[in-house]
């Protein structure tokens, strides 16, 4: 084995140029997949963290009848004392307990309808991270005569008002009255989701409470678990537990990125399955004209007395050996490109647009380990496959009509 390997590289070597094409091939075309793949990860990668960690949690919870009708009236019975248990969970990292409804935000001329959230802020913050998106202002920290509202970027330029400004939040309480109150809006945060920052305001949940007219009332309960991959377990274990309420994971409320995301890692593997084919292809073109120049030496050899076998696994050697050769070049120059552009940031053409549909205007592409070992298992597949043809054309020859060819 030793002796073949030491015979196939140096026929690899026989012709450098055509080797060194298809080396260059092989690299670059890794490159390019492995470049395609990152990118793409990274892009639902980012959906995920804005869509999921700062805005829906990976789990919810609320009164049956309030999916239809957001109210007030529709809260979960004892919801404190739920989150207070879910909270102590081993499973579970956090579950903020909220009170929400549908309402209306005016300012001196104008209005816009919002979904209105009575947070605790300390929980909330663990929750979404809340604090860290406020671009201006300040976290419901003041406790003014006016009690204070956050809201988003775009509702701040939609009603044309700011930080500092008063607003009056229109909505119903306990009972089905309708109740206008006044607010000061002390902070505006900031989301790449346009529709989350025009339509969610936030207030503390004891001031919203109490002008409902229930301290304790609880409408919703977002959850954040702690291993993200249990999520249906959890949320099936947890409506098994909570049978009077409706229990909703990421899934359940985002279908379509839930649906991207779970075909994600097949696109990432015949993104790269693709490529190889087609880098497969020349190098099934290369061995092949390698075997037509050395007919004459493949006839010489069976002539005396080698086992066509031995012709079968020399060939088969070779192309494997300038796959791996190749596939390690183009696996470490493509690590070390995606470790670069994961520091840099890769910025999108016409990001600015895109902000506007929730998608970041950079991108910051990382893989996966174990998605290098994938590749180098799939492009060695291929390199044998590639092999096969050019090796049965080699053990074809016939010895005395190959010695004679120029």
């Amino acid at each position: 084995m030793k002796t073949l390997i030491k015979i196939s590289w140096r026929n690899i070597w026989r012709n450098k140029t055509r080797s060194v094409v298809i080396i260059v091939a092989i690299v670059l075309g890794l490159m390019g997949g492995v470049f395609g793949a990152a990118m793409r990860l990274a892009l639902e990668k980012q959906q995920f963290e804005d869509t999921i960690e700062t805005q829906i949690s990976h789990i919810q919870i609320h009164h049956p009848e309030f999916i239809a009708n957001p109210e007030a009236r529709f809260h979960i019975s004892d919801g404190l004392e739920i989150a207070s248990d879910l909270n102590k969970r081993d499973d579970i990292k956090v579950a903020s307990p909220r009170i929400v409804f549908d309402g209306m935000a005016a300012t001196a001329n104008l209005n816009a309808g919002v979904r209105i959230k009575g947070i605790d802020t300390e929980i909330e913050d663990k929750t979404t991270g809340l604090e860290e998106l406020i671009i201006e202002g300040s976290y419901l920290i003041e406790e003014g005569r006016i009690p204070s509202i956050i809201i988003g970027r775009r509702l701040a330029e939609k009603l044309n008002t700011a930080v500092g400004s008063r607003m009056v939040l229109t909505f119903q309480d306990i009972e089905g009255e309708v109740i206008n109150a006044s607010f000061r809006i002390e902070g505006i945060y900031s989301l790449p989701s346009r529709t989350f920052e025009e339509r969610k305001v936030f207030v503390k949940n004891t001031v919203i409470n109490e002008i409902i007219g229930d301290a304790k009332a609880v409408s919703e309960i977002a959850i954040v678990i702690n291993n993200p991959d249990d999520f249906r377990s959890v949320a099936s274990e947890l409506q098994n537990a909570y049978p009077d309420t409706r229990v909703r994971h990421w899934g359940d409320l985002q279908p379509s990125l839930y649906y991207s995301l779970e075909v994600l890692d097949e696109a990432l593997i015949w993104i790269l399955i693709i490529v190889i084919m087609a880098v497969s292809f020349g190098l099934l073109n290369t061995i092949l004209m390698s075997i037509l120049e050395r007919a004459r030496e493949l006839g010489m050899l069976l002539a005396i007395g080698m086992k066509r076998a031995k012709i079968f696994s020399m060939i088969v050697m070779e192309t494997t050996i300038i796959s791996l050769f190749s596939g390690v070049v183009g696996l470490l120059m493509s690590y070390g490109m995606i470790s670069i552009l994961n520091n840099t940031g890769v910025p999108i053409p016409g990001g600015d647009g895109l902000s506007e549909l929730g998608y970041a205007s950079v991108l910051y592409p990382s893989l996966e380990t174990g998605f290098y070992f994938q590749i180098v298992v799939v492009l060695v597949v291929f390199a044998v496959l590639a092999s096969i043809y050019p090796a049965w054309k080699a053990i074809r020859l016939q010895p005395a009509e190959a010695v004679r060819q120029e």
